[in-house]
């Protein structure tokens, strides 16, 4: 039976040691994490602390894809990012040569174990992106008749996976493109789901979470994650069948906990922009009141209010040590990895800055950023790169899209669904947050208190945002609260 743990570790905790330290001689890993750098520093750091080798696949022979079935079919180790996931998702879908000998009427017979390929490899994912999408290359409608139909794959009642036919094994072995090889390696690997007519993807393949010895993914506020609230659902759905699997949340120790996080809150300080409070920060809202018909004018005066601010506040204060998240259109008037151009609100805010190339350490070129400030995705984790940040800008008002709830069974305005994105949107929030100075220094499973916590400010002007960070800092709990919490409200609660 699979068994699925997830590790709880707090934001700068040492997760990637803890990884490192956890290989073990005799034992196959597969090890995935959501950055190319991340995965060269995991690599380096298993060899030199673990005498450990974990391959990294490579195109140098056909592609990276092909490089890794490679890489699984001679039973080596390797460590890759999430861009491999689907591929390794069909790999758990094959089964070994392995054979056992069986002997009956006096004749011996080598009998198929029909054991998964990746049986006994260990699976280890670090801080997973996005675990769930809206497909948005198929209309549900034409799944249903180009597919279901026709015979090319099954969708299971209960579930709603989606799974190719031997119809469609063969078309893909073919090489045929009519009928999409992508959304086939989806199928395959059980990442495909139909609920309520509308096609879901998972970013992690079911198979690559049931097949293997062991899963562990790390992450922190687990409980905001929405990959965790599927899994306790279908482990609920899959009881008592051959699919059915265990699951685990290993979380710190309470004192260990409260001890970091009392000294998160030290550092951290939470303060609003007042000017920007009676505009709605969630996406739809903020690209709608931004971007929509007759948007000019409240996009200057959200634009204006947060130059303002920024004159007042953070005078002297260095642009790159500033970071700050909205919706991705209303700072970039462009499309990703081209020359920057500024959107709406960043040319209002005059905090865009200058389009300028810098060193990524990979190619010539290097990537495109501006001399403003560092504006990213709401969505951001893993990544260090923005440790030089005392200061950041939240405008958003987070919550998980509808039909993500509607996928787990929750309505938008049960209590369920309303706790939930609650803990969705701390979590998400206090991921970005630690892409800053924060997480560095402090209380951490390394070596505790090896430097003082670096301290940084957030200014969020969505109230229940704000609330969530301050009742959370004071108590541990996720609650949204009422728009009057307070520090000391949150304290004495």
């Amino acid at each position: 039976m699979a068994h699925i743990t997830f590790k709880d570790r707090p934001c700068g905790w040492g997760k990637s040691t803890e990884i490192t330290e956890s290989f073990r001689a005799g034992e196959k890993y597969i090890t995935v994490v959501p950055f190319l750098s991340e995965a060269e520093r995991i690599a380096g750091r298993a060899q030199t602390q673990s005498r450990f080798t974990l391959l990294q696949p490579n195109a140098t022979r056909a592609s990276k894809t092909d490089h890794a079935t490679e890489i699984v079919r001679a039973g080596g180790s390797l460590v890759c990012t999430h861009a491999l996931l689907y591929r390794l998702g069909t790999l758990a879908t094959e089964e070994t040569n392995e054979t056992t000998s069986v002997t009956l009427g006096g004749f011996t017979f080598d009998v198929p174990l029909g054991r998964s390929l990746l049986h006994d490899y260990n699976l280890i994912i670090d801080e997973v992106v996005n675990p769930f999408e809206v497909e948005g290359g198929t209309q549900p409608r034409d799944f249903a008749k180009d597919y279901v139909e026709n015979g090319m794959a099954t969708v299971d009642p209960v579930t709603g996976k989606a799974e190719p036919t031997s119809k469609w094994d063969e078309r893909f072995r073919e090489g045929g493109k009519t009928f999409k090889p992508a959304l086939y390696e989806q199928a395959k690997s059980g990442a495909l789901y139909v609920v309520d007519s509308k096609l879901f993807v998972m970013t992690i393949p079911m198979e690559l979470l049931l097949k293997p010895k062991s899963v562990t993914i790390f992450t922190y506020l687990s409980e905001g994650t929405i990959l965790l609230q599927f899994l306790k659902q279908l482990q609920t759905q899959l009881a008592g069948t051959p699919q059915a699997f265990t699951l685990e949340v290993d979380k710190l120790p309470a004192d260990q906990e409260r001890a970091w996080l009392d000294d998160v809150r030290s550092a951290l300080t939470v303060k609003s922009i007042p000017a920007l409070e009676a505009f709605s920060w969630s996406h739809n809202s903020q690209v709608k009141t931004f971007t929509g018909s007759g948007s000019s004018a409240q996009c200057r005066t959200a634009g204006n209010a947060l130059k303002k601010f920024y004159g007042a506040n953070l005078t002297g204060i260095n642009k790159g040590n500033v970071l700050l998240t909205c919706a991705r259109e209303l700072w970039y008037d462009s499309a990703p990895k081209k020359k920057p151009a500024s959107g709406p609100l960043a040319e209002h805010a005059r905090l865009f800055g200058h389009p300028c190339r810098t060193d990524d350490g990979k190619s010539r070129a290097g990537v495109w950023g501006t001399t403003g400030v560092r504006w990213i995705g709401n969505t951001t984790r893993g990544v260090n790169d923005h440790i030089c940040c005392t200061h950041a800008i939240y405008l958003y008002d987070q919550h998980p899209r509808p039909q993500l709830l509607q996928f787990l069974n929750m309505s938008v305005n049960s209590q369920a669904g309303r706790s939930f994105s609650d803990a969705y949107a701390l979590s998400e929030m206090v991921q970005w947050i630690f892409r800053c100075c924060i997480r560095q220094g402090g209380v951490n499973g390394v070596a505790p208190m090896a430097t003082r916590r670096r301290k940084a400010t957030v200014y969020i002007p969505s109230k229940r945002m704000r609330n969530l960070l301050i009742y959370w800092l004071n108590t541990g709990q996720v609650h949204s609260g009422p728009s009057s919490w307070t520090v000391a409200a949150a304290a004495a609660a």
